[in-house]
């Protein structure tokens, strides 16, 4: 196949990776806004005990994750 100037070389007929998957929203929450904030508070200090240890656990980008979809939940409400 040519794209262009590019020649594509034919698919494999065995895959070379795995294919790529996408995460979904798992559970879908309403938070009155003071329950928001304590979630962000316990989101942080998580954070800041993990950084603390210099831990790299499967954990921490969830909890970075959880922490930017509050701060920006909470800053649209404002």
């Amino acid at each position: 196949m040519t794209v262009g100037a590019l020649r594509l070389a034919p698919s494999p007929l065995v895959p070379m990776a795995p294919t790529v998957g996408t995460l979904e929203p798992v559970a879908r929450l309403e938070l009155e806004r003071i329950e928001a904030l304590e979630l962000l508070a316990m989101t942080l200090a998580h954070l800041n005990v993990a950084e603390s240890r210099a831990e790299l656990s499967p954990r921490i980008p969830l909890l970075m994750a959880i922490r930017d979809k509050l701060a920006d939940v909470l800053r649209e409400e404002q």
